[in-house]
């Protein structure tokens, strides 16, 4: 089974469509599992007012998502949008950046390997090629009748939207704090959290957190897409990081299995550690350590 998965973090382009003075923030995932590719997309803080659109930016061409992203009262919104790479003439591994525009800004953007003059992408595809558009798009010359049921199927799905958008609100809430990743200012809050000692006393400040954190510091940033944390991740709903005077350590939970353990080591984790000082037993619940 292939699987690779790229997580962006959206900064605000311009303070223009931004719902007040705190300014606007996203994330976007993209994922691809045996050619089919999923793009979830969150974003905070954005005015509802606007007709935005959503693209996945290569170096020199773009795609664009053919879901409307529908923007609520309290200037939150996410697109689920399901599409095949070959459809869109993009392979994963050319993504280089996400962007949320209105007409040619861009009020949320964000970047796979830093900033370029991603304006040019736009420009890539002739003015007489035909851009898809999201569904929702009327026509002036359908009937009244027609354009009625648009309306309402549109308010339904934004209704629908807007349920999805509730019961993940705190997980939005906490996209602030990506804006700020990979600084000083991060790092340290997220070690100012209590510390956990599930290996005694090992001179290491752990904390407990989940892999939308290890975008807080850039030493593990190399490891937001790697499919061993992934899986411990989701099977234990949290990983352990850790910081001494000169390293820093990425905890992953698993079961102790001699096999995959070999599969552990060849992703740098060669480090096996049960809890309250407990044998290393065949099945026995373990973290599988790499140290950065």
């Amino acid at each position: 089974m292939s699987y690779s998965r790229i997580f962006v973090a959206l900064k605000q382009g311009c303070q223009d469509y931004a719902r007040d003075t705190r300014g606007s923030v996203g994330r976007c995932i993209i994922e691809l599992r045996n050619g089919a590719g999923r793009l979830i997309l969150q974003v905070q803080g954005l005015r509802r007012d606007c007709d935005y659109r959503v693209c996945i930016l290569t170096n020199n061409s773009y795609a664009e998502v053919t879901k409307p992203l529908y923007v609520d009262a309290s200037g939150k919104g996410e697109i689920k949008w399901e599409f095949l790479p070959k459809n869109i003439n993009i392979n994963v591994g050319e993504i280089k950046a996400v962007a949320v525009l209105v007409k040619d800004k861009a009020p949320l953007i964000g970047f796979v390997d830093g900033e370029y003059n991603w304006q040019h992408c736009l420009m890539a595809k002739g003015v007489d090629e035909p851009i898809n558009k999201p569904a929702i798009a009327s026509c002036s010359n359908k009937s009244e009748s027609t354009e009625d049921t648009k309306s309402t199927d549109s308010e339904i799905e934004k209704e629908k939207l807007i349920c999805i958008i509730n019961e993940i609100d705190k997980d939005i809430d906490e996209l602030k704090e990506y804006s700020k990743i990979g600084t000083p200012e991060a790092e340290n809050r997220l070690f100012q959290r209590e510390q956990i000692s599930p290996f005694g006393n090992d001179n290491i400040y752990w904390v407990k957190a989940n892999i939308k954190e290890l975008c807080l510091v850039k030493a593990f940033w190399k490891y937001i897409n790697n499919p061993f944390v992934i899986k411990g991740c989701r099977d234990y709903q949290h990983i352990l990081l850790g910081k001494n005077k000169d390293n820093y350590f990425l905890g992953i939970p698993s079961k102790y299995d001699k096999e995959y353990k070999l599969e552990a080591m060849a992703q740098g984790f060669d480090t096996f550690k049960s809890t309250n000082n407990k044998p290393l037993e065949q099945g026995n619940f373990c973290y599988y350590i790499l140290k950065c």
